[in-house]
Order: structure tokens, then C-alpha cells, then sequence
């Protein structure tokens, strides 16, 4: 696919001149959903911006100047800046006020100095920083304990091996193995290639992955199973700085390519967000605006993924993604279950929804976990979460090719209240949900599976909560999954309409046990439901959680979703 130039009106800026300019290497990273940069201008002052795929908004001042890397840990974004003094110092952004805080200066006594623009990245739940100092190559880790968040860094120690390095240095994941890739500061150039070993906390000399690719500054990221390089043209007295990338996949590099016949000053930087592979450099010239290009890595888009599905597919016969808890995006630790807000979520391709809701005295439905209020002292209301799903239907045009599956269930489960005043609340929501302008409604509450043609553009209702009992069961709205079995691995429900769902969802470990047994015991009911997913008959609905947790209340074990999707494909668990 074509490299094509982002930014306003498709100019391939990342600002508009002059505000946009940098003599140094940017940084960029993906957070939360969104695209962000940061630099430093050609008067030493730094600045970010945050952008999605197509546009960045206006700069914003950085509280420090220097070169910047960052990084985002866990849903939390970091960045190190490297003074003129050559002093790192840590940033972390603080989402709830829209500030970077906490700078603290690593500690120079202890070697934390750099002569070059670093590398980081996170791994294995750890921030990992690589720095060169007096062509020496040093490598640190940060970690955050969970049980009291408190953090550290560990002193930097020095990649054996090298006798001489230069240039900047790159840090990529690869088929599950950090790898960290620089040049050799003799007139050979050589790239040195060497690999982490997690158990060890080593650094091992290997091949060079990047297959001379990075002989002048580079650059990578990683999606899914492939690893991108981006470089620079490095021929003999080459100075136009021609951007290629190479992409490894199927355990090859694939041939490189040019972004656009575009040149860059400095090394050029990546990030993949939604399935778009973003390049952002400065260019080569007196200017050194910062550019920016991007070409889809996937043969769809995630916002739209569902369009080339036939209408008279069986909603059941989708392989549907979603979320556990989808609306829990709170700063409290223990509610906390996303990092996404409901849009960006559905951006990033996600259309199944596990709402838990309460109903107040007034009769408005709230958003909760387990009895906390998401988003407090403000709350988040259940019509403002639909208003957003509602709103994502009709983007980019108002012909809908998606729909969302809405999971709902009642937080309350005190049993203070029957069963029909949650019903009945829910249930005068959706009825008072205004039509679309061709008179189509905005829900479906059929009792029976739908196609995804009937279901486009609408929130389909697979009901949690158990109905009003004064109503028949034909009278009742939705599929009725109010006899989900708690913390149960693998049970069957037939619903009075005759549609059957199979279901996993292990959640709670409560017995002492570590983590990598844990995560392999959550795997296994995971698999087994994939196989008979696979081998089911189109009409049959099967849902699978791949949420699990500890618990550090009775037992001390904690696991968060985190460690859990980590160990679903690392060899280093626990």
C-alpha cells in the first residue's frame, strides 16, 4: 500500500511552519488511542502534540528542554529527556490533569549520562532505556510494584561485549525477544546486533537483525508478529538521506521501500496506530519541518472492518472483539479495567461492549465496577456512552457499516430492589433513544439472532439482567443471557427463544498459585472455547472472556489484565 502524507489538508506536516520545525531526532509514541509527538525547536525550547491518524492538534510547551524519547508503560506515557549537560531526566503524563509531572533526575553519579539521543521502550512490564555513553552502550530498566506503586530505576549497567559504539541506538521487539541494534564508532560501521535474556538480565551478542539496514541512525516499533526498521540511504558519500523501510515478517526482512521518495535530516521515527504505520522526521533541508507520512498495514480499516461483511451473516457467525468491563477507564487501580474511552475503542476496531450499570433514585442509568462509580465525583452516565457509539455509526458517512454488541448487566447485586425496576429502567432508555432521520431505530432488542445487515449502524442488546416477571417471555426484550453462571470455565445457555450461547468466563483465582500457572490455567479454558467456537454451528453464540484476577484481599496473589495478556505470549511469566 502507498505511502500517503498526513497532517491539515494532507500537506505532510506535522505543524504548520514555523511551529513545526526541529534540528534533532522527534520522538514519537502512541498513547491511549492517540498519536503523539515531541520535539525539540531551532531555539532549544520542547514541544508536543496529539494527533490520531490524519491530523495533530495544535503544539503544546514541554516543561524542560533537550532531546526527548518516550514510551508508554501500562497505559501510562514516559518520557526521558537528555539535557545539554547530558542529565536524563523522567517525565510521566498525568491524563486526569493533562500535564507531564513527576521529572526526576536519574541519578548521574550512578551513570546515568548520555552523550546521544537514547532509546526506550516498554517490555515485559518495564520501561527498558539504552544510552551511549563514552561509545560505551548501558542499558537500565524501571518497573512499578502494583501492590504500593512505588518505582525505580536500576543502575545502568554495560552491554559486554562492545568495545566502541556510536550513532543512535534502537530498541525492538522481535518474535518475543528484545533486541537492540547500534553501529560500531570505527570507520567499519558495523551494526552490532544483540539480544536480551530476560531470565538472565543480560544482553547477548547476536546477528544483526537489521541486516545492514541501520549502518546511519534508525528506528523501529513492533505489531503483532512483524518488527519495523526505518532508515536512512546509506551508500558510499550518500547525502541524499532517502527514508526506506523493511518490514520482518514470516522470518525474513521483506524488501525494503521508500516513504515516498521522502529524505529525512535525522534517523526517522515510527509508531502503528489502528493499523496505520506512522514515519514522522524532520526533512532534509534548511527548514527541518517536521514531516509525516503513514500507510495502512492491515487490508481494512478498523473503523469500518465490518463493511466487506455480507449482510446475511449471522451476527453469531462473527468473530467479534470486545471488551472486559468496557467503561471502567478510572484512575482507582483496583476499578480500573481500561485505558480507552468507549471511541477510541471502537476506532481501534473493538465492537462488543461489557457494560455494568446502576440505576439512581431518579431513574438515570450510571456507569459503575463493582459498586464504584466510574468517574467520580462527576459519574458517567449510560446514555452518554450509547451517544457515543451512536455518533461513531454514522462516521465517515451516513451509510453505517458497523454494529456493536451491548453486553448490560446490573451492577447492583445487593437484590435490594426487584428485578424490574433495572428492567423497566433500562428498558425506557432504549425506547426514549430518538430514531435516525429514515425513521430506522438506533437498538435492536430482538429475542433471536439477527444478521449483521439488519444490525448495521444499531446497538444490539444481549441482556445480563434478569427481566420483569410480570412479562411473558415473549413480551421481553433482548437475548437473554440473564442465566450467565459466575466464575464458571464452560457452561451452556438456551435462552426461551431457542438461541444458544456457550461461555467462558473464569475470572477469579482465589487460591494461592503464581502467576505463570495462572495465566496458563486461564489460556487453557480460552483455547478450548477458540476450538469449539470453530467448530460450532453458525447459529450458535460463543462468548469468551480472557479477563482473570487474583485475590490480594483473602490470599495476597494479585493479577492484573495486563500480566495476563502479556503471558499469553512471553516466555518470561511471573
Amino acid at each position: 500500500m502507498a505511502w500517503i502524507a498526513r497532517g491539515q489538508d494532507d500537506n505532510g506536516y506535522v505543524q504548520e511552519t514555523p511551529n513545526g520545525q526541529t534540528p534533532s531526532v522527534p520522538a514519537v509514541a502512541t498513547h491511549r488511542g492517540e498519536l503523539w509527538c515531541l520535539w525539540s525547536d531551532p531555539s532549544g525550547g520542547l514541544y508536543y502534540a496529539i494527533g490520531d491518524n490524519n491530523t495533530f492538534q495544535d503544539r503544546v510547551p514541554f516543561p524542560d528542554k533537550g532531546i526527548p524519547v518516550m514510551a508508554e508503560l501500562l497505559g501510562i506515557l514516559h518520557a526521558i529527556i537528555v539535557r545539554e549537560t547530558g542529565d536524563l531526566i523522567h517525565y510521566v503524563y498525568d491524563d486526569a490533569n493533562s500535564t507531564w509531572i513527576s521529572p526526576s533526575v536519574l541519578d548521574r553519579e550512578s551513570g546515568f549520562v548520555s552523550e546521544t539521543t537514547p532509546a526506550l521502550v516498554a517490555f515485559h512490564n518495564k520501561l527498558f532505556l539504552v544510552f551511549i555513553q563514552e561509545t560505551k552502550l548501558f542499558y537500565s530498566n524501571w518497573s512499578l510494584n502494583p501492590r504500593d506503586e512505588t518505582a525505580e530505576w536500576k543502575l545502568p549497567q554495560e552491554v559486554s561485549g562492545i568495545s566502541s559504539v556510536g550513532g543512535i541506538p534502537a530498541l525492538f521487539v522481535l518474535n518475543g525477544t528484545l533486541h537492540v541494534i547500534c553501529e560500531s564508532a570505527d570507520e567499519s560501521r558495523e551494526i552490532l546486533g544483540f539480544a536480551y535474556a530476560s531470565l538472565e538480565d543480560v544482553w547477548n551478542s547476536c546477528d544483526d537483525v537489521s541486516e545492514g539496514k541501520a549502518a546511519s541512525g534508525v528506528s523501529a516499533t513492533s505489531y503483532g508478529d512483524s518488527a519495523f526498521l526505518a532508515f536512512q540511504e546509506n551508500g558510499p558519500n550518500d547525502t541524499s538521506h532517502v527514508i526506506y523501510i523493511s518490514e520482518y515478517k514470516d522470518g525474513k526482512w521483506q524488501p525494503q521501500e521508500a516513504v515516498a521518495d521522502q529524505a529525512s535530516s535525522d534517523p526517522p521515527q515510527l509508531a502503528v496506530l489502528n493499523g496505520r504505520i506512522n514515519c514522522i522526521f524532520n526533512s532534509n533541508d534548511d527548514s527541518k519541518d517536521l514531516r509525516w507520512y503513514s500507510r495502512s498495514l492491515l487490508d481494512f480499516s478498523l473503523s469500518s472492518w465490518m463493511a466487506n461483511i455480507p449482510d446475511d451473516t449471522l451476527l453469531s457467525n462473527i468473530t467479534v472483539p470486545g471488551t472486559h468491563d468496557s467503561c471502567a477507564e478510572s484512575n482507582i487501580p483496583f476499578v480500573r479495567t481500561q485505558y480507552l474511552s468507549i471511541t477510541k475503542q471502537l476506532e481501534a476496531g473493538l465492537r462488543f461492549f461489557d457494560l455494568r450499570v446502576r440505576v439512581h433514585a431518579d431513574g438515570q442509568l450510571y456507569m459503575y465496577h463493582g459498586g464504584i462509580p466510574i468517574n467520580m465525583p462527576m459519574y458517567l452516565k449510560f446514555d452518554y456512552v450509547m451517544n457515543e457509539i451512536f455518533t461513531f455509526f454514522q462516521k465517515p458517512s451516513k451509510t453505517p457499516t458497523e454494529t456493536v454488541l451491548i453486553s448490560i448487566n446490573n451492577d447492583d447485586v445487593s437484590g435490594k430492589e426487584p428485578p424490574h425496576v433495572f428492567y423497566n429502567a433500562i428498558k425506557a432508555h432504549i425506547e426514549a433513544v430518538p430514531l435516525y432521520e429514515d425513521g430506522n431505530p438506533r437498538w435492536i432488542t430482538s429475542r433471536e439472532t439477527v444478521t449483521l445487515g439488519e444490525a448495521r449502524g444499531k446497538a444490539v442488546l444481549l441482556r445480563r439482567f434478569h427481566p420483569d416477571e410480570t412479562l411473558q417471555p415473549n413480551e421481553r426484550m433482548g437475548i437473554d443471557l440473564s442465566g450467565w453462571l459466575n466464575n464458571n470455565p464452560d457452561f451452556v445457555l438456551e435462552t426461551p427463544d431457542g438461541v444458544t450461547a456457550t461461555l467462558q468466563d473464569k475470572w477469579q483465582y482465589s487460591e494461592i498459585i503464581p502467576l505463570a500457572e495462572l495465566v496458563k490455567s486461564k489460556f487453557s479454558f480460552v483455547s478450548n472455547l477458540l476450538e469449539k467456537a470453530a467448530a460450532g454451528p453458525p447459529d450458535h453464540w460463543f462468548l469468551n472472556f480472557m479477563s482473570a484476577v487474583g485475590d490480594p484481599v483473602q490470599k495476597g496473589e494479585i493479577a492484573e489484565s495486563h500480566w495476563i495478556a502479556v503471558g499469553a505470549h512471553s516466555k518470561m511469566i511471573g
